[in-house]
């Protein structure tokens, strides 16, 4: 195995980590469709196939985060015929207290390193915000 292998396979170790650490108050296919959300609202068949996932599903899926109060529909204003899913402010608090909640364990997990292993993460930087560019929206 040679050391880019290496680094996907910790990354990858590292991201199911994170995944797994964070109370779930809801599924990640939902939480993962409110943060498709985020970048703007869309129709149910874009949702679907963002997210991998057959309209009736997602149907069922944005029925039930519309019921909670994490996304509202509204008419498209380019088709009357067609409606689109925004994300609510309360959907976006959700989205803001997932990544709080994991930015919380990790430097939880980070202050129990030893100095050497934190100042080779702080050296990587760069490097993981180069690989992670565009994953949040400036404003998240």
């Amino acid at each position: 195995m040679d050391q880019d292998e290496k680094i996907a396979e910790s990354l990858s170790r590292l991201t199911r980590w994170a995944v797994r650490v964070v109370p779930k108050h809801m599924s990640m296919t939902a939480i993962s469709t409110l943060g498709t959300l985020s970048d703007g609202p869309m129709r149910i068949s874009e949702l679907a196939e963002r997210e991998g996932a057959s309209q009736p599903g997602m149907t069922a899926l944005v029925n039930r985060l519309a019921a909670a109060g994490y996304v509202r529909r509204a008419p498209d204003p380019s088709d009357g015929r067609a409606t689109l899913v925004h994300l609510t402010t309360q959907g976006e608090q959700a989205l803001d207290d997932r990544r709080a909640a994991r930015t919380a364990a990790l430097r939880t997990e980070i202050e129990k390193l030893p100095a050497q292993h934190r100042s080779a993460l702080a050296g990587a930087l760069d490097a993981i915000d180069y690989l992670t560019a565009g994953v949040d929206k400036p404003d998240d």
